[in-house]
C-alpha cells in the first residue's frame, strides 16, 4: 500500500583529482514500495530496446516459464536517455535491468536499491572504432567518442583513467550508428553483438574492444529491486530470478520463441540480427564463468563485487568509505541455482 509520496530533487557531486561531476535529477521517490495489488503482477524494466541479449527474459514470457511461477510479467523496454532506476524507485517497475556500477553509484547517493542477480558474468560492454585504431589507446586521436548520457558515471571513466581518453572527446551516443559510419574519426560505445552487425551492413570494417578483455569487471544486464520489495515480497523476488534464469538456459538451446517475441516488441530487429547478437553470446562467453560453473546462471560473488568498488572508487564515482556491500545480496540467487548444462 502506498503511504506517502516525497517530491526529492537529488544533487550530487562526485570529486576525483579536481575533476568535479556534478549534475540534478529530479525525481518522484516513494517511501515504501509501490508493489501493490495481487503478488503475482511484475513490471520489469530494460535498459534498452529489445534484443538477443535480453532473450532469456522474453524467452521465459514465451515458454510460459513466468507463468508457471505464477507470476503476471509485463516487460517494459527503454532506449537512451532514460532513468531506469528513478522508475524503479518511484514504483512504477518491480525489477529494472541495470549494472553493477550504477547501482553503486546510486547507493552511494542514498537510493534503496539491490542488485540481487546477474545476467553477464562478461560485460559486452565495448568501443567500435575503424579500423586505423588498433588498440583502445589509439582512440586518443579520435575527435569522438560517442557516449550515452546513461554510461557517463559508469565504465567511461574507468576508460580515460585506463585509455588516457580526455572528457572533451566525449558526445552524444543517441542509440544510432550513422554518425559512427559517416565519420571515420569518430568511435561509439555499444554491445558486443549488437551494433556491430548494422556497421557492417553498411559496409564498414571496424575493430571492437570489448572493456572485460582490458580489466572492466562490471557485472552487466543486473537485476535490481528496491529493498522494500526484497523486505515485503521476498517470495516473488526468488520466483522472479529463478524464472528467468530457466528462461535464459531455455533461450541458449533454442531461441526461438524468445525470438519471435524480440520482434514483435522491437520491429527493427531481424532474424538475422538476432542470430548475430545470440552468436556472439555464446562465442565470448558473456553468460558463463568459473562462478555459474559451481552457482549456475546469474550468480554474483563478493570478490568480484569488491572489484566493482575498487574501480568505482579509483575513478570518482564513489566514496572509498561507502558500505558497499547494501548495493547486493548473494542471498536469492544461492537459493535458486540454475545450472548452466
Amino acid at each position: 500500500m502506498l503511504k506517502k509520496v516525497i517530491l526529492n530533487k537529488w544533487v550530487y557531486g562526485i570529486f576525483f583529482r579536481g575533476t568535479a561531476i556534478v549534475g540534478t535529477i529530479t525525481a518522484l521517490f516513494f517511501s515504501t514500495s509501490s508493489y501493490a495489488g495481487t503478488a503475482s503482477r511484475v513490471v520489469f524494466g530494460t535498459n534498452w530496446f529489445a534484443e538477443a541479449q535480453q532473450g532469456g527474459y522474453y524467452q521465459a514470457e514465451a515458454k510460459g516459464i513466468y507463468k508457471k511461477f505464477g507470476l503476471d510479467v509485463s516487460i517494459d523496454k527503454n532506449g537512451p536517455g532514460i532513468n531506469g532506476q528513478q522508475l524503479l524507485v518511484a514504483g512504477k517497475y518491480q525489477f529494472y535491468m541495470s549494472s553493477a556500477l550504477d547501482n553503486l553509484v546510486a547507493t552511494a547517493h542514498g537510493l534503496p536499491l539491490v542488485t540481487v542477480a546477474t545476467i553477464f558474468q562478461k560485460s559486452p560492454t565495448c568501443i567500435y572504432a575503424h579500423t586505423w585504431a588498433k588498440t583502445p589507446e589509439d582512440l586518443t586521436r579520435a575527435t569522438q567518442i560517442l557516449v550515452s548520457s546513461n554510461e557517463i558515471h559508469s565504465w567511461w571513466p574507468w576508460a580515460m583513467t585506463k585509455f588516457g581518453y580526455k572528457s572533451s572527446q566525449r558526445g552524444v551516443y543517441t542509440g544510432s550508428v550513422a554518425p559512427f559510419v559517416a565519420d571515420e574519426q569518430r568511435a561509439q560505445q555499444g554491445y558486443a553483438g549488437s551494433e556491430g552487425f548494422m556497421i557492417a551492413k553498411e559496409g564498414i570494417k571496424f575493430n571492437m574492444f570489448v572493456l572485460a578483455d582490458y580489466g572492466y569487471p562490471e557485472y552487466a544486464e543486473t537485476i535490481e529491486t528496491t529493498r522494500a520489495m526484497i523486505k515485503d515480497h521476498p517470495e516473488v523476488v526468488k520466483k522472479f530470478i529463478e524464472a528467468t534464469m530457466l528462461g535464459w538456459r531455455s533461450y541458449l538451446n533454442d531461441p526461438g520463441p524468445g525470438d519471435k517475441l524480440i520482434m514483435r516488441a522491437n520491429p527493427r530487429q531481424s532474424p538475422a540480427q538476432l542470430a548475430y547478437g545470440f552468436s556472439s553470446m555464446i562465442k565470448d562467453k558473456m553468460l558463463v564463468g568459473p562462478a555459474t560453473n559451481k552457482y549456475g546462471f546469474g550468480t554474483m560473488t563478493n570478490k568480484r563485487w569488491k572489484a566493482i568498488f575498487d574501480v568505482a572508487v579509483k575513478n570518482g564515482l564513489v566514496p572509498a568509505g561507502m558500505d558497499y556491500q547494501k548495493s547486493y545480496t548473494l542471498k536469492f540467487i544461492r537459493l535458486v541455482h540454475v545450472g548452466v548444462k
